[in-house]
């Protein structure tokens, strides 16, 4: 019973510290907002590509082994819980062209979890923009190809 108890209490300070608690939705919803928030501005391939990154880690050891746990795991997309990513709980307020992207991604997420198009990134398993960040852990890492503004890289 004591051990339910403290279960329970660290469950409740999770939810509380964090930023917004997430419910259980669908992978694709999830999968939709990762890739909307980190490569909005891309093209289709630009966004299968991240897609294609965490599906990647998914299917990986050294990940975790589902979506959310990919998505949601601390420090690795910037993208979570940004201006971006906060723009998807309120799609009624996007403009036309935000919703269009959207749409595409919702679209594009589907087909990565589905397996119906192809991965562009020669399975790898990070990615970043050389404009905006140098990060450490990518000099230990091969570049496997460049689609748009980002580097895929294969640990």
């Amino acid at each position: 019973m004591k051990q339910l108890t403290y279960l329970a209490i660290i469950l409740g300070l999770f939810f509380l510290l964090s930023k917004r608690t997430y419910a259980q939705e669908p992978d694709q919803i999830s999968l939709a907002r990762l890739i909307f928030s980190e490569a909005a501005n891309e093209s289709s391939l630009g966004k299968a590509a991240v897609g294609w990154v965490v599906r990647n880690r998914v299917e990986s050891e050294r990940f975790p082994n589902t979506y959310p746990g990919v998505i949601f795991q601390p420090w690795q997309f910037s993208g979570v819980n940004s201006a971006l990513w906060e723009k998807t709980y309120q799609v009624k307020n996007m403009s036309f062209f935000e919703n269009a992207i959207w749409q595409d991604c919702l679209e594009i997420a589907d087909k990565v979890i589905k397996g119906t198009i192809m991965d562009p990134t020669s399975r790898a398993d990070h990615y970043y923009n050389p404009r905006l960040v140098s990060p450490y852990w990518a000099k230990k890492m091969t570049v496997t190809r460049t689609i748009g503004n980002h580097l895929f890289l294969k640990s």
